[in-house]
């Protein structure tokens, strides 16, 4: 009769160091996924077997009151309709830019970033926030991201000058924005785009894309193709300071600025 200790060996322990590199690298991953928006993953048949063999399952009725309670993740929000005509009766950028600036709608104000407008440019790039360049600077797309996108934008053949630069948020904080944020500075970013009327929006961040495209999905699932806003193609993709800190992503929005670049030829 063999004992426990016989049919499961006792494997050898696992050092700190590499236990702590696991532990790393673990928390990278769910960051990263995070940042692309990703909420949950799917229950696929081996993730189920192995839930079975660590707990018990509940009684069918204790299953059915759950199951009824469970949230439905996948399924989009219902969203109020919102129109970009709607929102602000004022006819000019400098206008509204001092509305930004005066700003006292939400509780964390700090520097507050209004865009950088450009005439007649058939491109507008948004981003979810400033970042902490930006409020050195006071100009959106400042510092290390900036020379960045100067990079993307050059790569399809265009500068600063050819596109207009805005933000879904106005202020930089250390947290992501929350949607008291979202709430106060929503309206002039649709204002802002009525005013600006451009031919294609460039989404940089999950937050604008699911914002304007009333969806709850990841930028995971959205990038790569474009969608409709209000009448103006709109293509989610990664923002330069994401992709500072995820280089693997490059490649992903460059196929995004490509299909920017084609599309842009045609208008």
């Amino acid at each position: 009769m063999t004992t426990p200790e016989q049919k499961y060996p006792a494997t050898s322990p696992i050092p700190a160091q590499a236990a702590l590199e696991f532990l790393q690298d673990i928390r990278q991953l769910v960051a990263f996924q995070q940042a692309i928006g990703i909420e949950g993953y799917p229950r696929t048949p081996g993730i189920a077997r192995f839930i079975a063999g660590q707990q018990q399952a509940p009684p069918p009725a204790q299953a059915k009151t759950l199951a009824s309670c469970k949230p439905e993740m996948s399924k989009t929000p219902a969203a109020r309709p919102r129109t970009a005509t709607a929102v602000m009766p004022n006819a000019t950028l400098t206008v509204l830019y001092a509305e930004i600036a005066a700003c006292q709608r939400c509780r964390r104000q700090t520097r507050v970033i209004t865009g950088e407008a450009t005439t007649g440019g058939k491109l507008m790039l948004i981003t979810d926030a400033p970042s902490a360049e930006d409020d050195l600077s006071g100009l959106p797309m400042s510092g290390e991201p900036g020379l960045l996108l100067d990079k993307m934008l050059a790569a399809i053949g265009l500068s600063r000058a050819d596109v207009h630069l805005s933000l879904l948020t106005r202020c930089h904080a250390m947290e992501p924005a929350d949607q008291e944020a979202v709430e106060a500075c929503l309206p002039f970013l649709l204002k802002e785009i009525l005013l600006v009327a451009p031919k294609i929006i460039c989404t940089m961040g999950v937050l604008t894309a699911q914002q304007l495209l009333h969806t709850s999905k990841p930028l995971s699932r959205l990038r790569g193709r474009f969608h409709d806003f209000q009448g103006i193609a709109l293509m989610p993709t990664f923002s330069p300071e994401f992709l500072l800190k995820n280089p693997e992503m490059k490649k992903a929005t460059w196929l995004d600025l490509q299909l920017i670049q084609k599309k842009l030829q045609i208008l």
